[in-house]
Parts: structure tokens; C-alpha cells; sequence
């Protein structure tokens, strides 16, 4: 008699708990790209990839690593993005100069918004 009334409770209480971990989840995965606008940098790109990643369950994010060059050296920068059907890469090319407005994480340059400075000539 008790189990057919506590195991009833105890898989409500697990799945009220998984629904509401999805939400969390679900909206820190919408937010991936807002980063608080605390410092910028500047440079051209030396290097950049693009990957997919896994983030909770079904969704994914892109994730791009530029590499670029400015006054004080080589800095890493990482614009991470919410994968969706209509998202898409960054579409930016190595000698790009571009200014990455973010946060530092570390030596990690964490940006939320790419502004394009100058294109890249092409001869």
C-alpha cells in the first residue's frame, strides 16, 4: 500500500526536477552569446575555427576561436552562439581586422558582439 502511493510521488518529484533543470538549461543556452560589454579588443586574424559543441542534450552551439594579432601580441578570442537552424558562422577571413567587444576570462578573450573595422584586400 505504501509503495503504490510513495513510488508514484517519487517519479512526479523526479520528473518536475528534470523539467525544471531543462528550462534552466534551455535559457542559459539562449543567453551563450550575451556577454557584459567590459573591455574591447582589436586585431587582425591570424587564425580562425569554427565547431560545433554539444551544450545540454539536443542543444548545441557554435563555438569560434579567433586568433589574432594586435599591439600587445597574439590574443585568443572565443564568440560562442546558440546552434540554431537559421544560425550561422561568423563570416570573417584571416586578415580581417576586426574589434571584439566582451569580457577577459583569464587569458581568454571572451566576446559577445564582432565589429567588422577593415576587410581584408583582396588582389
Amino acid at each position: 500500500m505504501v509503495t503504490a502511493i510513495v513510488i508514484p510521488i517519487l517519479i512526479g518529484y523526479f520528473y518536475w526536477i528534470t523539467i525544471k533543470e531543462a528550462k534552466k538549461q534551455k535559457e542559459i543556452w539562449k543567453n551563450v552569446s550575451m556577454v557584459p560589454s567590459e573591455a574591447r579588443v582589436e586585431g587582425t586574424i591570424l587564425s580562425l575555427h569554427t565547431e560545433k559543441k554539444r551544450f545540454y542534450h539536443q542543444m548545441y552551439i557554435l563555438e569560434t576561436t579567433y586568433r589574432i594579432q594586435n599591439q600587445t601580441g597574439i590574443t585568443t578570442v572565443v564568440y560562442k552562439q546558440p546552434l540554431t537552424p537559421s544560425s550561422h558562422p561568423p563570416s570573417y577571413s584571416n586578415g580581417d581586422i576586426l574589434q571584439f567587444v566582451g569580457r577577459w576570462d583569464g587569458e581568454l578573450f571572451l566576446a559577445g558582439e564582432i565589429n567588422l573595422i577593415k576587410k581584408k584586400d583582396s588582389h
